[in-house]
Order: C-alpha cells, then structure tokens, then sequence
C-alpha cells in the first residue's frame, strides 16, 4: 500500500487514524480515573462525620482572619511611619511637620524585570 512516496491522502489516512487511537485511549484513561474516585470515595456515612469537623474548622478560620486584621493593622500603621519619615528626610523637615492625608498605591507600569534592571544600573553608578 505504501511504496517508496506517500500521498497527501495517504497521510491524511494515518493523522485521522492516529489522532482516533489517542482519544479513544484519553477517553479509556478518563474512565480509568472515575472509576478510581468511585472505590476511594468511602461510604456515604462518612460525609456526614466531614460535616461535623467543618464548623471547628470555620471557628479557627474566622479566629486567624481576626489575628491577621490586627496585624494587617499593625503593618499599615509602620508602613505609614515609614513613609512619613521619608517624607520628611526628603523635605529636610521634622516628621511631626509632615501632615499625610492619604496613601495610594501606584499601579505600575512596568513589568518587575524592567524595574530590577532599572534600580541595578543606578546602584551600580552610585
């Protein structure tokens, strides 16, 4: 059937033949897997004793997101001192002189890597 040069049909032939092997055999392994879940998934009763360990576990959620908005807090309150200070450093004022009314931040524009590059040649000219 194949001699010593292929045709364009002839090569069509094997692509459609060989991408139908490789989806039946997705198709086979997909099942594969479902059947997988299926055996490893348990009784049903034991969904239910997941639904019990589920309210402990939202307890310690909202307990952490609370610690973690007081330290969020904390952060903040530093990050507008250390700004302030800049500020004033810059100014050549005291930082009790320095009235900050609001902080945003700045989308940027570049990607990080233009900006590594950025700051490595002016700290390599300093």
């Amino acid at each position: 059937m194949y001699g010593d040069s292929i045709t364009i049909g002839q090569g069509l032939i094997v692509t459609v033949f060989s991408m139908v092997i490789v989806f039946i055999s997705l198709i086979i392994i997909s099942y594969f897997i479902d059947g997988l879940k299926l055996f490893s998934s348990g009784k049903k009763e034991g969904k239910k004793d997941n639904a019990a360990k589920i309210e402990p576990v939202k307890d310690e959620v909202e307990q952490i997101k609370n610690e973690n908005a007081s330290s969020e807090a904390e952060d903040d309150m530093k990050l507008v001192a250390v700004i302030a200070a800049a500020i004033a450093n810059s100014m050549g004022v005291d930082v009790s002189d320095v009235q900050i009314r609001s902080i945003r931040r700045v989308k940027q524009s570049s990607p990080a890597c233009a900006k590594v590059g950025t700051e490595e040649q002016i700290f390599s000219r300093l």
